[in-house]
């Protein structure tokens, strides 16, 4: 399914506003990559891209002008290499799109982390940041990996000239399907704040997560993450 932008409604928007979107859709993505609820999977969800094994939809939200997004995709990984690369907020700038720099806060455990992020957006908008509380727990029965990405906001003072991001969650849902491939369901919902348009938000939504994914495939694949193992986490069944 081809993902197809309809112009025509635009034409009584600032042509100021309009210049900004072409940039703005390589990071709208950043906005919610680590930022769902569970009850998420009871949305009727739209199909907007789906191309090399990535699948991104997008739901309507009644409580919400932003439309959540869910991406299901296969990747050739244990567990343990993709809980590496999560665990690791240092080298999104690596991966997540238009992340200008990601660092942890504070290690509260080997599974549970507070990090601080910025995403870059086009002049004149402003950087937006975050403080995410980051949880990985595996279910003993089912062996499915659930991360936890949601927004805090005590845990750093916000800094002059970026938008502190004042809500978001998300939630991956992970299980081994065979032999180094993994399932993921992920959901994300946010609110970005400061005054973007929700239709330029929502124009976008689809691309940015698909590159982003993208690169996960490649980065979970990298030497380093190879033979990582946790002692929360069992790679198979």
């Amino acid at each position: 399914m081809r993902l197809r932008v309809e112009f025509s409604n635009l034409s009584n928007y600032n042509p100021f506003i309009l210049q900004l979107v072409i940039p703005f859709r390589y990071v709208i993505y950043c906005l919610f990559f680590f930022l769902a609820l569970p009850c998420l999977s009871q949305t009727d969800w739209e199909l907007k891209k789906d191309k090399n094994g990535i699948q991104v939809f997008t739901a309507k939200l009644a409580d919400s002008k932003f439309k959540a997004i869910r991406v299901n995709c296969i990747l050739n990984a244990r567990l343990s290499q993709l809980a590496a690369v999560i665990l690791q907020p240092e080298i999104q700038p690596e991966w997540v799109l238009a992340t200008r720099e990601a660092h942890t806060v504070q290690n509260i455990s080997t599974s549970h982390l507070y990090y601080y992020a910025e995403a870059v957006l086009p002049w004149p908008l402003s950087n937006r940041d975050m403080v995410i509380d980051l949880q990985i727990a595996q279910d003993p029965i089912s062996h499915i990996m659930t991360i936890t990405a949601n927004s805090i906001d005590h845990i750093l003072p916000r800094n002059p000239g970026k938008e502190r991001i004042p809500f978001s969650q998300a939630i991956w849902k992970v299980q081994s399907v065979g032999p180094d491939k993994i399932k993921v369901d992920y959901t994300v919902r946010i609110d970005p704040g400061g005054g973007i348009p929700a239709w330029m938000v929502n124009m976008f939504i689809a691309r940015a997560p698909f590159e982003s994914f993208k690169n996960l495939f490649q980065k979970v694949q990298e030497k380093r993450f190879q033979d990582k193992k946790f002692d929360f986490l069992k790679d198979q069944p």
